[in-house]
């Protein structure tokens, strides 16, 4: 089968949990030999993703200009520097779309299968799969109109859907009912998972939340409760994305928590393992995810967790069978008294977290590529009968008993 991946959405070093999930999924279906794939990726970058993904004879890479990128100069700073209301307004992204579709053409007798890993890119092949990684547009409204329109079109009219995670795949499914016959449920492995043999030598000291400065990341409450424990200092690793990162970093800059909170943007994995070998615990105070990478890796280091009760959270969290200690996320003190909660009874914590990760360990990029290529090969086919799930869940989940 000739399968086509469209990954111009994805900047290395810019990209967050997409980029980690892309890079995952790429070099699992590289391993299968009974496929070609072509993966379009945005000029200049190709380097960045050869040393993440096998360039083997199974892979052709093909670069397309990506107009006014988040990593280019120009559009770096024209995001540094324009008010949000402006970037976001219909008619910027409309016209951003419009360049970048133009720069990209699609070949009008393309009979390749196209997967779309992130479901903001306009799905314009003629079959296309679509991930679907959450729903937070639809209902908490954290980005633009233009993407959120983006994303109902390809729900709409792209031949397969695939959610990662039990609650989001149940809230697009109660979102739009009719997209039930072509939506898959694929789980996902742990992005940074411990390596075997890893030490680890705890700072009890260190907190650590891994994560873009995205707004819904929500790092203000949590500087305001670090504020509140001034005993421990915190690390957040992760593309930088403004106008937040500055708005952060001059906060961290302030005498309360001066020297003891450090944004160092992106950094490689062997870093982000140093730190996950060091931290005493991981804090996740997102207001909304389809499910948190750093909550599994997280387990995955039998590191006890600290992280907003919010409903996709919730859900993940029982997926994984695990114990964590909630708290609201739009209230500092509550995330300071949560993490004092957990400290204090690490051990407990700990534990919940090591037994989670030996569930969640069972899952690998190789059973989820056979998991994707099953439905890529159901959209090759005509689409004949139900759409493939994964094995690695129980009918119950795909159901939706869940939700």
């Amino acid at each position: 089968m000739q399968i086509k991946l469209d990954g111009t959405a994805i900047l290395p070093g810019h990209s967050a949990g997409v980029e980690a999930f892309t890079y995952g999924l790429l070099r699992g279906l590289a391993e299968d030999d009974t496929h070609r794939l072509e993966v379009t990726i945005a000029r200049g970058t190709r380097e960045s993703w050869r040393r993440q993904v096998p360039d083997d004879e199974r892979v052709r890479w093909t670069e397309v200009r990506q107009p006014l990128r988040a990593d280019a100069r120009l559009g770096g700073g024209l995001r540094r520097i324009l008010p949000g209301q402006l970037r976001s307004a219909p008619l910027a992204h409309r016209m951003v779309t419009l360049l970048r579709n133009r720069a990209n053409p699609v070949p009008p007798d393309d009979d390749r299968v196209t997967l779309y890993p992130f479901g903001g890119v306009p799905a314009r092949a003629r079959r296309s799969v679509v991930v679907v990684h959450d729903m937070r547009r639809f209902h908490l409204r954290y980005d633009s109109a233009p993407i959120t329109e983006i994303f109902a079109r390809n729900i709409a009219s792209a031949d397969a859907l695939v959610a990662s995670w039990p609650h989001p795949y149940q809230q697009l499914l109660r979102t739009f009912p009719e997209v039930a016959a072509k939506t898959a449920l694929i789980p996902l492995p742990v992005f940074h998972a411990r390596p075997a043999g890893t030490a680890t030598e705890p700072d009890p000291q260190l907190l650590l939340y891994p994560s873009s400065t995205a707004a819904h990341k929500n790092h203000r409450n949590l500087l305001e409760a670090l504020a509140l424990l001034p005993e421990y200092r915190l690390v957040c690793p992760g593309p930088l994305v403004e106008p937040q990162a500055g708005q952060l970093t001059a906060r961290a800059a302030a005498p309360d928590l001066r020297t003891r909170v450090v944004f160092p943007g992106f950094v490689p994995v062997p870093a982000l393992e140093q730190l996950y070998a060091r931290a005493t615990a991981v804090v996740v105070p997102s207001l909304w995810e389809a499910a948190s990478g750093a909550i599994f890796e997280a387990f995955s280091w039998g590191l006890p967790v600290a992280c907003a009760d919010v409903e996709p959270l919730r859900a993940q969290v029982e997926f994984a069978g695990a114990e964590v200690s909630y708290f609201d996320p739009h209230d500092p003190e509550s995330i300071a008294t949560a993490v004092r909660r957990l400290l204090a009874d690490r051990p407990r914590y700990a534990a919940a977290a090591r037994r989670a990760a030996d569930r969640l360990a069972t899952r690998t990029w190789a059973q989820t590529a056979r998991d994707y290529t099953a439905v890529l090969d159901w959209v090759a086919g005509g689409r004949p009968g139900p759409v493939p799930q994964s094995p690695f869940l129980t009918p119950d989940v795909v159901g939706g008993s869940t939700s």
